[in-house]
């Protein structure tokens, strides 16, 4: 599906473009406990430009008692994962509510802005990479600020760490006129070293537009 570019919105916001509007879908939540299933979760997402030329992210995201839906989560199953009950109750509860503003930035240094203004539109070749920040505040918890960039019709984030390394991320891409996105946290390794952790897989969902 193409993107339609609403030219009524500031120019800031041409990178983010195919992220505005409201969105829902399902997804997964991650297990984290031995010989647990993945959980099924349920998103509501609404994406607002803002008259300073930054965007509203609000997202709602429920915990549903029933089996994990696949897609989207055949894009990030785990091998080992074992299998899920037939069968669940359907009772919600909310996993999380989280409001922000995302900002973006500059292009990215090092690009060639001729090439990508020469290239046809909606190609790759007419990407360019531009800065983007979100600051996101789920209730109670404190604000966080993620870093990263959006290059066409995709968004990756990083939230550094308390000791510097990266603690979490985010990717966003819109494919055939779905959200596929995946949220990773940095977790111990099972049988690691003693302080071993990796950025592993804490939910991943597929949105449609509302």
């Amino acid at each position: 599906m193409p993107i339609t570019l609403d030219t009524s919105l500031p120019e800031s916001l041409y990178p983010l473009a195919w992220l505005i509007g409201s969105w829902e879908g399902s997804g997964a939540l991650t297990a984290t406990e031995p010989g647990a299933a993945d959980a099924r979760i349920e998103q509501q997402l609404v994406c607002t430009a803002r008259e300073d030329g930054a965007l509203d992210w609000r997202s709602t995201i429920h915990r549903v008692d029933a089996p994990a839906p696949l897609p989207p989560t055949s894009v990030f199953a785990r091998e080992d994962a074992p299998p899920q009950s037939p069968t669940g109750s359907g009772e919600r509860s909310l996993l999380h509510r989280e409001d922000g503003v995302w900002s973006v930035g500059e292009p990215l240094p090092g690009q060639d802005r001729a090439a990508a203004a020469a290239a046809a539109p909606g190609t790759p070749a007419s990407y360019l990479s531009h800065h983007l920040d979100a600051r996101l505040e789920r209730r109670g918890e404190a604000e966080e600020t993620w870093s990263g960039e959006v290059r066409g019709p995709r968004v990756q984030l990083a939230l550094a760490g308390d000791d510097g390394r990266v603690g979490a991320t985010r990717m966003i891409g819109y494919v055939s006129g779905r959200l596929m996105w995946l949220w990773e946290r940095r977790t111990p390794v099972a049988d690691g070293a003693p302080g071993e952790t990796a950025l592993s897989p804490y939910l991943s969902l597929e949105l449609h537009r509302a």
